[in-house]
């Protein structure tokens, strides 16, 4: 009894400190600032609660079923609604052909469907499309038609063996079983209803997000447009960059446009969900405790700052955390390991070509894999274990050895002071960031109320990395130890060890997102399993679950700055263009670039990189374009910058009246004429007498004797003439540039 007491009132005092911690990160937060930031941004996030709050409860007492599924069927009526309905069906087509794919890959491995989730099959599917895609960017070949017919092959030739294997009753019970609701979950359900709708919704909005736009909505639409990905690194320096999550991105934009790509990526931020259900449950949690789990994740912040943009650490991070539970089950002692080790591998290869940053988290598993060695380091699993290795380097080292047999460096730019690839400088590759490095004592703290340290968000805006950071970590790691619930505990540990690893070179959120997922998981065991004798203590670690849900929600948008919730942009296309004229100007002056740039010359983009969706290369003159940059900074008059133009066959340009400086802008504008201004940004074109052609035929008039002529051939002055001594006529060879107009 007295030991319960004692472990009882250590709770309590990590309770208490964590409680004191975020009093006083609030106690010094600039309140007028946060108040208002809080009312602005929720506003409309509130009446959408409330409106949900009613609808959901009222369906699903009309209709009987799990508020889980009228979320479901919410959703689908607001994608009707919106006209969006047709991408919502192709995140779906995807999501089932890429299980029916993962079911023909485990058959090709010998492995029992039966002992895998679901989820897990689809994403060995998801995987292979990824790795698919890859390999086809490198063709002109990427149209709709062969992208839907990779999507139904899996169904057309697997759907009778899954009827076979599967009768309807018994699958209606399964999904059932999944969607059973116990009593005591009903308000944890509605909860996680109402945050998934507005993920959901978020996804259908267009896309604002730097990076998206920049990068990750830039490249599916290039793909689309131009039918191969060029893999140019001296237009984009990260052009051989592991892009799983992009390729992924571009099944859907192919197949429904950029709202599709939208889908899939807030579906892989679902299918997360689903694995810290899964982690939860693996643990030794209940049900109710991974409904606790899947509530925290998805009100974290920074989950929304991932689903409410096309970021690729939903993609990432979900093979991870997949590939991260595959190896947890070696833990079992059981005759499963032939199954989860090559699993393991597909998985983490998948994250391995989705992103870089998979090496900072590999050793921490790579230290699991030792710690369990006796379950798996058997002479019967040698072929095993070999197949494992093998689809770990090649769904994952594909993205490698494309950027070293482009570049000669397999992970290009980075690293190229050791690599010299001729591409880029023989130096240290860094991108422009102002995050830090490595960890200090109070890292939970800073990055909770210091966030712009940590993350892109709005100034004095703290809170993307969620509250149960500093309220429920510590405490649920001390009641999984004192209920002895170690599975939980490994979570943790690998969450933090995971943390360390990878803020070592750099202290950014996003790269630890798979982290959020584990720890996530490890409160929700820890509720699950609250062996504690004191009631009081119990009801004090609930309590506060709810209240950093809470909190979750008040600072929801404090992780972006792009996830708006509006109806404006979804009921036409013109209300489409006054909102992007109004928050992106730049969006409608690349859909006007499309329209006059009928060559498809390149664009110069004097602006923020956001040129998703243009029809021809853009010239970024920053650290996309070293090369570019260099030479616009070299170029100081009027006649440099026309020239500069020129040579990069340039008809057109946007410029952002913010960029560089005014003399700069000045001297753009003089060899330029405006076609149209939207805001800061202008539609220009380069003035005309710039584009007359060149005479490249010098002496046309014979008034004077060319020595570039072949030297065989004989001139006479008068009556200026050429006699040439071949049968046929006679030829001058002249410089041409390709691409431009002469």
């Amino acid at each position: 009894m007295l030991m319960a007491k004692i472990q009882s009132l250590t709770i309590l005092l990590a309770l208490i400190l964590g409680i004191s911690a975020t009093l006083w990160g609030f106690s010094q937060m600039s309140w007028p600032s946060a108040s208002l930031f809080a009312w602005d941004s929720l506003r409309r996030y509130a009446t959408f609660l409330v409106v949900g709050i009613v609808v959901i409860g009222a369906l699903s007492v009309w209709l009987k079923i799990n508020r889980l599924l009228t979320c479901g069927i919410l959703a689908c009526v607001i994608s009707i609604l919106t006209g969006t309905f047709w991408p919502l069906l192709v995140t779906i087509w995807f999501g089932f052909a890429s299980y029916m794919l993962g079911v023909a890959i485990l058959a090709g491995l010998k492995i029992d469907k039966n002992k895998l989730p679901n989820i897990t099959t689809a994403l060995l599917g998801a995987a292979a499309y990824g790795t698919a895609v890859g390999l086809l960017a490198h063709f002109p070949i990427n149209y709709p038609g062969l992208y839907g017919l990779a999507l139904a092959a899996p169904i057309v030739l697997g759907w009778r063996s899954i009827l076979r294997e599967y009768r309807v009753q018994q699958a209606i019970g399964s999904w059932g079983s999944y969607l059973h609701q116990p009593p005591e979950s009903k308000w944890h359900d509605l909860a996680i209803a109402l945050v998934a709708l507005v993920h959901f919704s978020v996804a259908l909005m267009p896309e604002v997000g730097h990076d998206a736009l920049a990068m990750h909505l830039f490249i599916p639409g290039h793909l689309a447009t131009r039918h191969e990905w060029g893999y140019d690194v001296n237009t984009y320096v990260w052009a051989v960059m592991p892009m799983m999550g992009d390729w992924l991105f571009s099944i859907g934009y192919m197949l429904a446009g950029e709202p599709a790509a939208r889908l899939i990526n807030v579906g892989f931020i679902f299918v997360m969900s689903w694995l810290v259900r899964d982690l939860v449950m693996w643990a030794g949690g209940s049900a109710v405790g991974a409904r606790w789990a899947i509530l925290i994740f998805l009100t974290t912040p920074l989950t929304f700052t991932e689903s409410s943009s096309l970021f690729i650490e939903s993609v990432w991070a979900t093979f991870i955390v997949a590939g991260s539970l595959s190896i947890f089950k070696l833990f079992q002692r059981t005759d499963d390991q032939s199954v989860h080790l090559p699993v393991a591998g597909f998985l983490l290869g998948g994250a391995l070509a989705a992103k870089a940053v998979t090496f900072t988290i590999l050793p921490v598993l790579l230290l699991l894999l030792v710690l369990c060695y006796r379950t798996w380091a058997q002479r019967k699993l040698m072929g095993v274990i070999v197949l494992s290795l093998v689809l770990f380097i090649v769904v994952g080292g594909i993205p490698y050895a494309t950027a070293w047999y482009l570049t000669g460096n397999p992970v290009f730019p980075f690293f190229n002071q050791i690599f010299k690839s001729p591409f880029w400088p023989a130096i240290a590759f860094e991108a422009p960031t102002a995050f830090g490095k490595g960890l200090t004592w109070d890292v939970i703290y800073q990055a909770t109320f210091h966030t712009l340290k940590f993350l892109e968000s709005k100034p004095g805006v703290p809170g993307a990395p969620g509250f149960q950071w500093l309220l429920l970590f510590f405490p649920a790691l001390l009641t999984l130890l004192i209920s002895r619930q170690y599975r939980g505990v490994v979570l943790l540990v690998v969450a933090g060890a995971s943390i360390v690893l990878t803020f070592q070179p750099l202290t950014y959120l996003r790269y630890i997102f798979p982290a959020f997922a584990w720890v996530a998981a490890g409160i929700g065991v820890a509720l699950s399993v609250i062996h504690i004798d004191t009631a009081f203590t119990k009801r004090a670690l609930l309590f506060i679950g709810w209240a950093v849900v809470l909190l979750n929600l008040v600072f929801f948008k404090s992780g972006t700055p792009y996830g708006d919730l509006s109806l404006q942009p979804l009921l036409s296309q013109s209300d489409r263009e006054s909102y992007l004229n109004n928050r992106l100007p730049i969006r409608n002056a690349v859909e006007l670039v499309n329209q006059l740039n009928v060559e498809r010359t390149p664009v110069a983009v004097f602006s923020a990189p956001l040129a998703a969706g243009l029809n021809s290369d853009g010239l970024y003159p920053n650290w996309y374009n070293y090369q570019f940059q260099a030479k616009v900074r070299k170029a100081t008059t009027p006649a440099h910058v026309a020239q500069l133009l020129m040579d990069k066959s340039v008809d057109y340009i946007i410029l952002d009246s913010n960029w560089s400086s005014a003399g700069k802008r000045k001297i753009i504008e003089d060899v330029t004429e405006k076609i149209r201004e939207q805001g800061s940004i202008t539609v220009r074109k380069l003035k005309p007498h710039y584009q007359i052609p060149t005479e490249l035929l010098k002496i046309p008039d014979l008034t004077s004797y060319d020595k570039r002529l072949s030297p065989l051939d004989t001139y006479v002055q008068q009556p200026d003439m050429i006699t040439s001594q071949y049968s046929l006529p006679t030829s001058k060879w002249v410089s041409i540039v390709a691409g431009r107009s002469t």
